[in-house]
């Protein structure tokens, strides 16, 4: 059930975290990504926070564009269709599929598991993108800007880590701006799959036992939470969004509430994640990696098509991003 924080001068926030909620106010037309800082003193210091992924031509990265925008639907969409060819991609990282089979088998790797994630998540779009710990640093600079801690993000802003991160991804990215978005933010999901992955491995003869696709179900993990705005006063369902309220949507909590990766990965919506095909078969093939030296029986590996992955194409409602 949805709650309201209301506080003049300072927050007027609407926490949104049922399934059926959170779908409906991610498709209310008044909802929309980019926050204008009106509400309060919170609501103004999260609007700056997001202003950060502005680049100085006034583009912005795409997760924060609105759903009208010309160019957030055709990025989307030639994004969407360059990583729908799963099965050559997932070849292009096997090196990586296997490293995090290992960690996911051994616990341990010959590198840190967020630069093997961010190095696979690059080489998506960049065959020879090359990540290190350096790389990953930045990433994790950025998630923590993000995060609902003040004086870190302070400290970040004022040593100048936030814009040293923000050049270190733009340039491993090579200006895509949907590559930094990957590799800096939406990779830290994978990051707490693989982890959810060497905990279910760990438990008896879980890895000989378990087939890909159901240590998939079990591991997928969505965005914790997703900020929005309500441009307008309206109800959406029983929710009573107030004109510029932030709208925080509890997804990570939505989504363990119904388990499906199709809500997981935001599969059929107007901004639904551009990698949703090949990011479960991405992590079915890790699992099926870590199963080598278990008795999982490699010789007999299936070649997961995206047709296999349990995201839902058809759901009963949109999802969201």
């Amino acid at each position: 059930m949805a709650f309201t924080i209301t506080i003049p001068g300072i927050i007027r926030l609407v926490v949104v975290r049922t399934p059926d909620e959170v779908l409906a106010v991610n498709d209310a037309s008044m909802v929309e990504r980019s926050l204008s800082g009106r509400g309060g003193l919170v609501n103004r210091s999260v609007a700056a926070k997001l202003a950060v992924f502005r680049t100085p031509d006034g583009d912005i990265w795409p997760a924060f564009r609105d759903r009208l925008d010309p160019l957030r639907v055709a990025h989307q969409a030639a994004l969407e269709a360059a990583l729908s060819d799963v099965r050559p991609l997932l070849r292009r990282i096997a090196p990586e599929i296997a490293e995090l089979g290992g960690y996911v088998r051994d616990g341990a790797a010959d590198r840190s598991l967020g630069v093997i994630v961010q190095q696979a998540v690059g080489r998506l779009f960049f065959a020879n993108y090359t990540a290190s710990e350096k790389s990953y640093y930045a990433a994790r600079t950025l998630q923590t800007w993000l995060s609902p801690w003040p004086l870190r993000a302070f400290w970040i802003r004022r040593s100048g880590a936030l814009q040293a991160s923000l050049d270190r991804i733009m340039d491993l990215s090579r200006g895509d701006m949907a590559c930094a978005h990957a590799t800096a933010l939406a990779m830290d999901n994978i990051v707490r799959s693989i982890k959810l992955m060497r905990r279910l491995a760990r438990h008896g003869d879980n890895l000989a036992k378990i087939e890909p696709l159901d240590a998939l179900a079990q591991t997928l993990r969505a965005p914790t939470r997703v900020v929005r705005e309500a441009r307008d006063e309206r109800h959406v369902g029983p929710v009573r969004l107030r004109a510029r309220s932030l709208v925080l949507l509890a997804v990570e909590s939505a989504r363990r509430q119904r388990p499906d990766p199709g809500f997981a990965l935001f599969a059929s919506a107007w901004n639904r994640c551009p990698a949703h095909g090949v990011v479960p078969a991405l992590l079915a093939d890790v699992w099926q990696a870590a199963r080598a030296d278990t008795g999982g029986s490699p010789e007999q590996r299936r070649d997961l098509q995206t047709d296999q992955i349990p995201v839902s194409k058809n759901p009963p409602t949109a999802a969201i991003r």
